[in-house]
C-alpha cells in the first residue's frame, strides 16, 4: 500500500510540475490592436461661389469646419452632396455675419462635394475625417 501511495504521489507531483511548466512557457496572449485611421483633411477657401472637386471620406463620421468674414451686404452658405446622387445631404443656414463654426456629418464613408454660394464674404472650409 505505501508503495502505491508513493507512485500516486510522484504522479501527482509530476503532473503539477508539467502543468506549471506549460503555464510558464506558454506564449503570452496577444490582443489584436485596433489600428487608428489617419486623419484626412481637405481645405477650401475663396471669396465667391464655388463647387469643389469631389473628395473621399474614409470614415463614418466627419466634420466640416468653416470660418466666414462678412462685410456689408455679404452672403454665405454651403450644401454638401454625396457624389453622384444630386440630393443635398446637409447644409448650413444662410449667413450674413462673420462666423466660425462646424457641422458633424454621420454618413461616410464615400465621395462628396460642396456647393458654396458666397457674395462679398471671404471664407475657409476644412473637411476632416473623424476616426471611429
Amino acid at each position: 500500500m505505501p508503495r502505491r501511495m508513493l507512485v500516486w504521489g510522484l504522479l501527482a507531483a509530476l503532473l503539477v510540475t508539467v502543468g506549471v511548466s506549460l503555464a510558464v512557457l506558454a506564449p503570452p496572449k496577444i490582443e489584436p490592436r485596433r489600428t487608428e485611421q489617419a486623419e484626412v483633411k481637405f481645405l477650401f477657401s475663396g471669396d465667391s461661389g464655388k463647387i469643389t472637386q469631389p473628395f473621399h471620406i474614409p470614415t463614418n463620421k466627419w466634420r466640416i469646419s468653416y470660418a466666414v468674414q462678412a462685410s456689408d451686404n455679404s452672403f454665405f452658405k454651403f450644401v454638401v452632396y454625396h457624389n453622384g446622387s444630386g440630393l443635398p445631404l446637409t447644409e448650413i443656414p444662410d449667413l450674413y455675419t462673420t462666423e466660425s463654426s462646424y457641422v458633424d456629418v454621420n454618413s461616410g464613408p464615400g465621395d462628396y462635394y460642396l456647393v458654396i454660394t458666397s457674395s462679398l464674404a471671404r471664407w475657409e472650409i476644412t473637411v476632416t475625417s473623424i476616426s471611429d
